[in-house]
């Protein structure tokens, strides 16, 4: 499988972790960081998904690493922000503001620039 197909499934779990960490701290309603907090953090389903979904996402992410230039794989970790942001839009409520859409459009406008490198 070409590479590419890997550096977009590891960003693609990383990007998902990040989203099931949020969902998961949002459903405990007021984590606080302490022994029990922790617990409660480590029993969330959401939780463990994103910690799961974090780990094949890191070892994905060796494998590019063994097989392309870190100066070429590195920035398309990027894509991440892309992912993220419009799963948060899509899926949370979260506001769209301009500035914040073209720094995205920047984003996306480096990957590609990169991706035909």
């Amino acid at each position: 499988m070409p590479v590419l197909f890997f550096i977009l499934i590891s960003v693609f779990l990383g990007a998902a972790a990040q989203v099931l960490f949020k969902v998961g701290v949002q459903h405990l309603d007021g984590v606080v960081f302490d022994l029990q907090g922790f617990i409660r953090l480590g029993l969330s389903p959401f939780i463990l998904t994103g910690l799961v979904s974090f780990a094949a996402s890191f070892i994905l992410w060796l494998k590019v690493l063994a097989d392309v230039p870190l100066s070429y794989a590195y920035p398309m970790v990027s894509l991440g922000y892309v992912l993220v942001f419009l799963v948060s839009w899509l899926f949370l409520g979260e506001s769209l503001p301009p500035l914040r859409i073209l720094g995205l459009v920047l984003i996306i406008a480096g990957i590609l620039a990169i991706a035909r490198s």
